[in-house]
């Protein structure tokens, strides 16, 4: 067996991270100012790691973090996929998160009782979620096997972060929230590739989840509202 490390990462911040907006797939920014820095900093934090493959979604703010990554990894280009991209809030996308809490706050305690199809109107449900990051990630796993890849950066989002770090780690959803996050934090899974092509039947093994040690020396690093979501 192969021993590959997935380095999972949330993108720098946006102007609606910083106006306190739900941000879902439907908002589709770039990275402020304060952003642009954390992606810097990830980048340099991520250096000495040999990346050989950079993948982002479909979305400007993980495609411009994943840009920080790859000036540090020659050769490489920042793949993209629209299956990464974060979870639809519907018709609550880009309202402000006390507006959006009657209907956000009853949908996720479904979740956290256990009703993963729960949804806002419109939106997606983290059953809805799941299924396209796993077909997502099982691709990637196809083209690690196929190409030899050692060290993988996917820059996606917050709330399918958790989504995803729950599927691979414990295989249990009902852990989501304890996968915590803020803008440009990483998650380092380690996993050994053999002969299956079947997720269910790979470990993923923590190395180290939300890791910051990287954006310590910023003026700005401030966790944003959206830890919680």
């Amino acid at each position: 067996m192969v021993q590959v490390n997935l380095f999972f990462a949330r993108h720098g911040q946006t102007d609606a991270n910083a106006q306190q907006l739900l941000q879902g797939s439907g908002l589709n920014g770039p990275l402020s100012a304060v952003g642009r820095q954390q992606a810097a900093a990830l980048g340099r934090g991520l250096r000495d790691e040999n990346i050989d493959m950079i993948v982002a979604s479909g979305m400007q703010r993980a495609i411009e973090t994943a840009s920080h990554v790859l000036g540090h990894h020659q050769g490489l280009t920042v793949l993209t996929d629209p299956r990464l991209n974060e979870i639809s809030w519907g018709i609550m996308d880009g309202a402000s998160f006390k507006a959006a809490d009657p209907l956000l706050k009853p949908v996720v305690r479904r979740w956290d009782s256990g009703d993963f199809d729960a949804k806002i109107e419109g939106g997606e449900s983290v059953n809805d979620c799941r299924r396209r990051l796993l077909a997502a990630v099982a691709d990637i796993m196809k083209e690690v096997k196929e190409k030899g890849h050692r060290n993988v950066f996917v820059c996606m989002h917050g709330r399918v972060l958790r989504v995803l770090m729950a599927a691979l780690v414990d295989k249990d959803m009902r852990n989501m929230n304890r996968f915590t996050h803020t803008n440009c934090c990483y998650h380092h899974l380690r996993v050994d590739v053999g002969d299956t092509d079947d997720l269910g039947k790979m470990v993923f093994e923590a190395v180290r989840i939300d890791v910051r040690d990287h954006l310590k020396l910023l003026e700005v690093n401030r966790p944003d509202t959206a830890d919680s979501i």
